[in-house]
């Protein structure tokens, strides 16, 4: 079972690799990457909330100094702007500028055909039983 492991592991790292490669490739247009991306999408999804760095390192399973790096490309390009708790001033909220809101459109039509190609061939049933599968795969390691 060990060696059947090892080859599963393997594979879904070439998926991984394979899957932001060609994210990255579809967002260029836009000199994003995809976990840029990823950031902007969770803020979308997010907006009624307070998203700060932590929220952001939690969602994503990510350490500090690299949300950080992904924090500061994206202020720098002008996707995010960081706001400053009213009450703690140690606190900065993170929140979309007006540019990426008029994005949102012309990147979910990209994304949503860059997966469709990717999943082309595979039936909705098939889709839905690999989702299932990944994720219970994730609680199994979430559990240890």
């Amino acid at each position: 079972m060990k060696k059947e492991s090892f080859i599963l592991g393997k594979t879904i790292k070439q998926l991984s690799n394979h899957l932001d490669r060609n994210f990255n490739k579809a967002l260029k247009q836009w000199e994003l990457t995809a976990s840029q991306f990823s950031v902007i999408m969770y803020l979308l999804d997010n907006q009624s909330s307070e998203v700060n760095q932590k929220t952001l390192e939690d969602a994503f399973l990510l350490k500090g100094p690299t949300v950080t790096g992904i924090i500061k490309r994206l202020v720098e390009k002008g996707f995010v702007e960081r706001r400053t708790d009213n009450q703690d001033r140690r606190i900065h909220y993170l929140v979309l500028t007006e540019k990426s809101k008029e994005l949102e459109p012309c990147m979910h039509e990209d994304i949503s055909r860059l997966e469709a190609d990717i999943l082309k061939g595979i039936s909705e049933d098939k889709i839905q039983l690999l989702d299932e599968l990944l994720h219970q795969i994730i609680g199994n390691i979430t559990d240890q």
